[in-house]
């Protein structure tokens, strides 16, 4: 058994870069293993911008010899009649890489055929390592790539060296014209980025320690938070939590060492989103808070070079980060000083999309949906004007100077809020305007405030009726107007709310607004509604609902998506129930028995012979109008167990009446009192869409 290593060495790579890369080698070796059935006590795989590393434990030297045994063509077309070898055998021999004395004769029941027998020896680990890293290197991932001084090579950053170790033997491999050694590189920003000797994998992590370098990310990512942990202890500050930016700082450097600096107290008036994203999203920097949870005039910036020369590098980076909060107060003031609603005409200066028109065409359109939500909600006077005034601003901050300089574009929607409160405009419109872009993702909160879930609900109603409507819709995984994410808040606005809205009456309006804009593709209307029904499905799976569940309430009409999601899980509770089991079985047979039938007559209750039928049928009369009072008022627990409780009139009738007899008028009578049941059921759920275990179908 023996240790392996391989290091690249590279210039820095962007934080980006290392995660996919080092899941692909380290999945590559795994697979390498057990492709080459050699024993690995254990492998890990890590990184720093400036290297990929994977370093393996006690690896098998060799491959185990194995016995081959092959059976080939047939004696009589492999030896001529002198005994010499014909052109099938020869080719069996070549495929197998076989001599001919491996050969020897098997005989079967079939009759004579050559074959082999032979002991093929285990390669050499280090053969098969050798050829891995020449064959890896080049397929390793990454979002973008240059070519250095190899034009077959293209990686994420120039490489720099090859490390590659079979115990303490090099393992020769030449990439891109760089041949491998047994040497790394530390630190160069504390001054020991000096060639450094790796007599041996074990000792790689421990020697690049010494100089500086902790190459497992998990160290380094201890060791940092233990620094943001520490550099605060004794004051009334903390570093402002941020998981995220603690991730991407960890794959910035090598060593990591927090240093506290500060910014001038003159920039706290600016909004504090504005300030943490200069300093977190711009700068990868962490922002401090005071006890009472206000942001504080310090920062934490973490450093991957000496001590010794904090000060400097510290004034370094407040100089970087007065500049920048220096143009955003300019930006901010500049910006404040007129109204928000001044802005709207320019919104006529930026294109949302060719055929949909600008940015005040789609605010003019969410207007009108937001106010046909209004009155289809019933609103008040002042519910529905704080609604409208949202809709009219909500969009306003995307041509204000913070924005358009495309270094804050992230604070869209935060921004419009902030210059709508400088603005005078009432508390719940400014938070309106933030909060209409959510949900932003799955797991992004909902709008809080009215008028933010009613603007948001428009302004992603006009987004994917009028992508999908002009027939540009998401396919695969492309999806570039975000269309999905939209319609998922839609559907969890609506559903959360509990807004009974009639969802199809919505869709068809939208799309009368954005036809008055642009003609629609042919089949506009049902993209859109078949889009939503996806969506729909994607809530209702987000519920933990069971995929035959959602499938037997889906032929419903997109109505009222609340009451939709109440049935659902009233069919969830039922479903393990062996009464209600039961009757899934019995209904299935009704769809099955009916399942080819195109048309119906009209039942006869002359011909409603049997008694068993006869009492299905009044027993079917007095359930429509119980299921009517039930469905009234949404309650599909009661409306489910009536079905139950109906289910034993339908296996008497099996267990009496055959339907499919040989008198037609009787058999069509008795498919139209099945067809008559399968329509009540159908007002609550087309449960033969329900899977069971075992289950029987079929009269």
């Amino acid at each position: 058994m023996r240790d392996f290593l391989l290091e690249i060495g590279v210039e820095e790579m962007p934080a980006t870069h290392l995660g996919p890369a080092m899941d692909f080698i380290r999945d590559s070796f795994a697979k390498l293993m057990q492709i080459s059935a050699l024993e690995c006590a254990s492998s890990q795989a890590s990184s720093t911008p400036r290297r990929l590393f994977l370093l393996a434990r006690s690896v098998q030297e060799k491959q185990a010899d194995i016995q081959v045994s092959k059976t080939g063509p047939a004696k009589r077309i492999a030896y001529d009649e002198a005994g010499n070898l014909l052109p099938a055998a020869l080719g069996f021999l070549k495929k197998n890489s076989a001599k001919p004395e491996d050969l020897y004769i098997q005989s079967s029941e079939k009759g004579e055929f050559i074959a082999l027998s032979y002991v093929q020896p285990g390669r050499e680990s280090a053969e098969i390592l050798k050829e891995w890293i020449g064959e890896l290197i080049p397929r390793i991932p990454f979002p973008k790539t240059m070519v250095w001084n190899d034009p077959r090579l293209a990686f994420s950053r120039p490489l720099r060296w090859l490390c590659a170790l079979w115990g303490e033997q090099v393992i020769p491999v030449r990439i891109a014209g760089m041949d491998s050694g047994n040497f790394t590189f530390g630190n160069r920003y504390k001054g020991l980025g000096k060639k450094l000797a790796i007599p041996s994998p074990g000792s790689y992590l421990a020697i690049l320690k010494e100089n500086a370098v902790l190459a497992d990310r998990t160290d380094r990512h201890a060791v940092l938070t233990g620094e943001l942990d520490n550099l605060l202890r004794g004051t009334d500050l903390r570093v402002v939590p941020d998981a995220r930016l603690a991730d991407t700082v960890t794959d910035l450097v090598e060593y990591p060492s927090a240093v506290l600096a500060e910014f001038d107290p003159e920039f706290l008036k600016l909004p504090e989103k504005i300030i943490t994203s200069t300093i977190s999203q711009n700068q990868k920097y962490f922002a401090v808070q005071t006890p009472e949870g206000s942001l504080s005039n310090k920062f934490v910036f973490v450093s991957n070079g000496n001590r010794e020369h904090a000060a400097l590098i510290r004034k370094g980076n407040e100089k970087v980060v007065a500049a920048r909060l220096a143009d955003a107060l300019w930006y901010y003031q500049e910006d404040t000083g007129r109204p928000l609603e001044s802005y709207l005409p320019r919104l006529s200066e930026v294109v949302f999309q060719s055929k949909l028109g600008t940015m005040a065409d789609k605010s003019a359109r969410i207007g009108k949906i937001a106010g046909f939500l209004c009155q289809e909600l019933n609103l008040g006077t002042e519910a529905t004007q704080l609604a409208l005034r949202t809709a009219l601003l909500c969009k306003a901050d995307l041509v204000t100077t913070m924005l358009g300089e495309k270094e804050f574009t992230k604070l869209q929607g935060y921004i419009g809020k902030q210059y709508a409160l400088a603005s005078g405009e009432p508390e719940e419109v400014a938070e309106g305007i933030y909060e209409h872009y959510l949900p932003r993702g799955t797991n992004d909160g909902l709008p809080q405030t009215l008028a933010g879930a009613i603007v948001a609900l428009a302004d992603k109603l006009d987004s994917v009726c009028g992508i999908v409507g002009i027939g540009l819709l998401p396919t695969g995984s492309t999806d570039p107007f975000a269309l999905r994410r939209a319609a998922n808040g839609v559907v969890q606005i609506i559903v959360d709310r509990g807004w009974g809205l009639d969802f199809s009456a919505l869709l068809r309006h939208a799309l009368t607004l954005v036809k008055a804009q642009t003609p629609l593709f042919p089949s506009a209307e049902t993209d859109v509604q078949n889009f939503f029904r996806q969506r729909v499905e994607w809530l209702l799976k987000q519920l933990q609902i069971d995929y035959d569940v959602i499938d037997s309430v889906m032929h419903l009409s997109l109505g009222d998506l609340p009451d939709l999601r109440h049935r659902a899980l009233a069919l969830q509770d039922y479903r393990t129930r062996e009464d209600f089991q039961r009757l899934v079985i019995g209904f299935k047979r009704v769809s099955n028995i009916i399942g080819g039938v195109e048309s119906f007559a009209p039942i006869s209750l002359a011909k409603l012979e049997i008694r068993e039928e006869r009492e299905l049928h009044d027993s079917l009369l007095k359930l429509q109008q119980s299921i009517g009072q039930s469905l009234e008022t949404s309650d599909y627990s009661a409306a489910i167990d009536l079905l139950v409780g109906f289910g034993k009139h339908i296996d008497r009738f099996f267990d009496a009446v055959l339907v499919n007899c040989e008198d037609p008028g009787l058999r069509d009578n008795r498919y139209a009192l099945l067809n008559l049941i399968k329509t009540e059921f159908l007002r609550v759920a087309d449960i033969s869409r329900i899977v069971l275990e075992n289950e029987t179908s079929g009269e």
